[in-house]
């Protein structure tokens, strides 16, 4: 079955399970319903889905005219290394190319390379509060 991709918002319960799949929760620390309402509030949103299984999710927090944050893409352990991430990347990009918004991104270094691909470009040190 191949794979669909929708700017619908995800079902609550499923979205909580693919980020505790993915080991995010940990860090995060949130309900199922706080999780969907900050997913909900980012700006852009983006799935993939295996029939009716979330399999992949990705958004851009943005202001809608100047700054737009490329963040929480991640897919489902068992459908990595198919393309998933990267059509969920290029399609955030796409929407955000179509309001004229510059995309940035944070990522660890072991990433870089994996954004390099999509021409993403280093040009600020990032930080956090521990």
């Amino acid at each position: 079955m191949p794979i669909r991709y929708t700017d619908e918002a995800a079902n609550v319960e499923q979205l909580y399970e693919l980020y505790e799949d993915l080991g995010w929760n940990e860090y995060l620390k949130l309900s199922p319903e706080v999780l969907h309402r900050a997913i909900m509030q980012s700006g852009i949103t983006m799935n993939a889905y295996n029939g009716d299984q979330l399999v992949g999710t990705g958004r851009v927090i943005t202001d809608g005219y100047i700054n737009a944050y490329l963040c929480g893409v991640g897919v489902q352990p068992d459908y990595q290394r198919q393309g998933i991430g990267s059509e969920l990347i290029n399609r955030l990009v796409q929407k955000c190319k179509e309001t004229n918004l510059h995309v940035q991104l944070f990522c660890s270094e072991d990433n870089m390379p994996f954004y390099h691909k999509f021409d993403f470009k280093e040009f600020a040190i990032g930080m956090k509060l521990s």
